[in-house]
């Protein structure tokens, strides 16, 4: 219940701010990846809450930490207790702006993009640039992003007895099918 309240808060309160021209995906799916010598780390979410300011470019992503599921109970309950503490730092969330963005994008066929903003993630921020793809596919506008963070720059802290079977970087894949704000 608080979870869904926290997303209707998110999603008004950013809807208000961007105005006319908004998009908007409650389920957009967001992943990180680590290859490991003994199993691989998967973690996947298809319920993040994404808005497109179709006016200036401007977007936003949030991510509620518990939202993201794994292959073994065990992997999920460590990630969140241990690693993220999302009780601690609930959610993940990114503000960012289209670089060189014109309204043409949104009917577009999919093209690259770069996207800069700030990053939070277990309370830590950071600006970073993404690389992107942005366009109309299948007579929907749909959004993808894929590039790597270090649970380190986030001060997230991993284990020594884990830390060298783990990659240094995970590797962050988004996807996201917008719609017109109120529809």
């Amino acid at each position: 219940m608080l979870r869904k309240l926290f997303i209707l808060v998110f999603v008004v309160a950013s809807a208000t701010a961007f105005g006319q021209g908004k998009f908007i995906s409650k389920n957009a799916y967001i992943s990180f990846y680590s290859l490991t010598p003994l199993e691989d780390i998967l973690g996947e979410s298809n319920e993040a809450v994404s808005i497109l300011n179709g006016e200036t470019g401007e977007v936003g992503f949030q991510a509620i930490m518990t939202t993201f599921h794994f292959r073994r109970a065990l992997m999920e309950e460590h990630f969140n207790e241990n690693y993220m503490e999302s009780s601690k730092y609930p959610k993940s969330k990114f503000n960012g702006k289209i670089e060189n963005f014109n309204k043409d994008m949104l009917t577009a066929p999919v093209a690259d993009i770069k996207i800069t903003g700030q990053l939070t993630v277990h309370g830590v921020e950071k600006t970073i640039t993404v690389p992107g793809t942005l366009g109309m596919q299948d007579g929907k506008l749909v959004g993808t992003s894929k590039f790597q963070v270090a649970p380190e720059d986030y001060g997230i802290t991993i284990p020594s007895v884990v830390r060298d079977k783990i990659g240094k970087q995970m590797d962050i894949t988004v996807k996201v099918n917008y719609l017109p704000y109120g529809k």
